[in-house]
């Protein structure tokens, strides 16, 4: 029995295994379901940092409530028992997670790998090198963070400046995941956070900033969920400059794509997304195979539409298929959202 929360208990009661995920049912007792949703969401945050809101939500709407007739907390005659069905890999003391970016969308999405399932977490968005200073493709293994780090200008003709100190004035902000021992690319935080949220955002040496509050987020998840070789849980709200290597077992597979299509589904439907040829890739002389992953580089073609949509559709025929290509291709603006059911092909 843990007590997280002054007049909320939260117990772990039973494991059952479902079709697709296994779940450990949690206990909440509170006197109002807007406290025990809050208390739940609190707890599954401190174990799973960079869980989104969105999934949070998901799984307090899943909730099974009672009204005790017992002695309530502090006295009150009833309360709240509430359960909660919480999927276990949130629950876990040790976590996997694979780090992907697409370059050209500028957002990176997370995923737990869980057995043999990759488990989709969150996607945020992030600053990426111009075209002079790319974003390399490739696959990659975080293998060092740096807390509250100093930044040295990288720009030719500025090796003299001395260094930023750690502070809110840092482009790094406060926390480094390092990626690529090769070209120095890694992900960070930002003295410039509006950036984060404007349109195009090829705008870095090189580096991938992201929003400070989620680079915080991931600081704590890697920190006591990551990391388990060593114990430093001492960075959580220390200022201190620090660096540490990660051991083999805590390293965890980075993988940056240059994708200027996305066809997925969400909950309204079948979706596209186009995205700009940020570096100009459709030139393959633009491509530099000693940085980049070629293989990891897809652009929007009609054969790659087709393929993406095939995936998605099930059950639709070829030529119809074929239309949607040439619709979206000739019709959909870059960074829009267009739903395949909606479209004139689409029914």
């Amino acid at each position: 029995m843990k007590k997280i929360l002054l007049k909320v208990i939260i117990i772990l009661i039973a494991f059952y295994s479902g079709a697709f995920a296994q779940y450990d049912t949690l206990v909440v007792e509170a006197q109002s379901l807007t406290e025990a949703d809050a208390s739940i969401k609190e707890y599954i945050k401190d174990r799973f940092p960079i869980i989104s809101d969105k999934l949070l939500d998901k799984i307090a709407s899943k909730k099974f409530t009672e009204i005790s007739d017992k002695p309530g907390l502090d006295s009150i005659a009833a309360f709240y028992n509430v359960k909660y069905p919480v999927p276990s890999n949130f629950l876990l003391d040790t976590v996997k997670i694979l780090w992907e970016l697409n370059i050209p969308e500028f957002r990176s999405h997370l995923f737990q790998l869980y057995g043999k399932d990759t488990i989709y977490i969150d996607t945020w968005n992030n600053v990426l090198g111009t075209a002079a200073t790319k974003t390399y493709a490739g696959y990659f293994e975080a293998f060092r963070i740096r807390n509250w780090p100093t930044w040295k200008d990288p720009e030719k003709g500025k090796e003299q400046l001395p260094a930023t100190p750690p502070g809110p004035n840092n482009p790094l902000g406060l926390f480094v995941v390092h990626y690529d021992e090769n070209s120095l690319r890694y992900f960070h935080g930002t003295n410039k956070n509006y950036l984060i949220y404007s349109k195009m955002r090829n705008l870095s040496h090189g580096c991938v900033r992201n929003d400070n509050a989620n680079i915080a987020r991931m600081k704590e998840f890697i920190l006591k969920r990551v990391i388990k070789s060593k114990d430093l849980t001492s960075w959580m709200d220390s200022k201190k400059s620090m660096t540490y290597d990660l051991e083999t077992p805590d390293k965890f597979p980075v993988r940056i794509i240059y994708k200027t299509f996305t066809i997925d589904k969400d909950d309204k439907g079948a979706f596209v997304e186009l995205y700009k040829d940020i570096y100009g890739y459709k030139n393959e002389r633009n491509i530099d195979a000693k940085w980049n992953e070629e293989s990891l580089i897809t652009l929007t073609t009609k054969e790659n539409i087709i393929a993406g949509l095939k995936k998605k559709l099930k059950d639709v025929t070829p030529e119809k298929i074929g239309r949607l290509a040439d619709y979206i291709i000739s019709n959909c603006d870059e960074y829009e959202r267009y739903y395949i059911d909606d479209m004139p092909e689409g029914n």
